[in-house]
C-alpha cells in the first residue's frame, strides 16, 4: 500500500520500508495509513461474518433437503397403500354385487 508522508509529502511504499524513505519519520501515525488499516480491518470482519452466514446457510440447506428426502422417501409407499385398499374396495362392491344377484 502506497501512502503519503505527513511530514514531506514523499510517497512511501508501507509494504517495503518501515518508515519515510525521504524524510526518516515514521508513518505509524499517519491518518491515511490508519483509515486503510481500519477499512482492512472492517472488510475482514465482514468477510469472517459473510464466510460464518455461509456455513450456516449451507447447513440449514442440507437440513432442507435431508428432511425433504425423508419426507419424499414415506410418499413412496402411499401409492402402495392407496392401490391396496382399492383392490380391497373392487373387492368388496364385485363381492356385494355378486350376492345381491344370487
Amino acid at each position: 500500500m502506497k501512502i503519503t508522508c505527513e511530514h514531506c509529502g514523499a510517497v512511501i511504499d508501507t509494504e517495503n520500508d518501515k518508515k519515510c524513505t525521504n524524510c526518516g519519520a515514521p508513518y505509524s501515525s499517519n491518518k491515511e495509513y490508519k483509515d486503510v488499516r481500519e477499512n482492512r480491518k472492517r472488510n475482514s470482519d465482514y468477510d469472517f461474518r459473510e464466510r460464518e452466514a455461509d456455513i450456516k446457510t449451507k447447513e440449514l440447506s442440507n437440513e432442507i433437503i435431508e428432511k425433504t428426502l425423508k419426507a419424499h422417501n414415506s410418499f413412496k409407499i402411499f401409492p402402495i397403500i392407496f392401490a391396496i385398499i382399492f383392490i380391497m374396495a373392487f373387492a368388496f362392491i364385485i363381492y356385494v354385487a355378486s350376492n345381491m344377484f344370487n
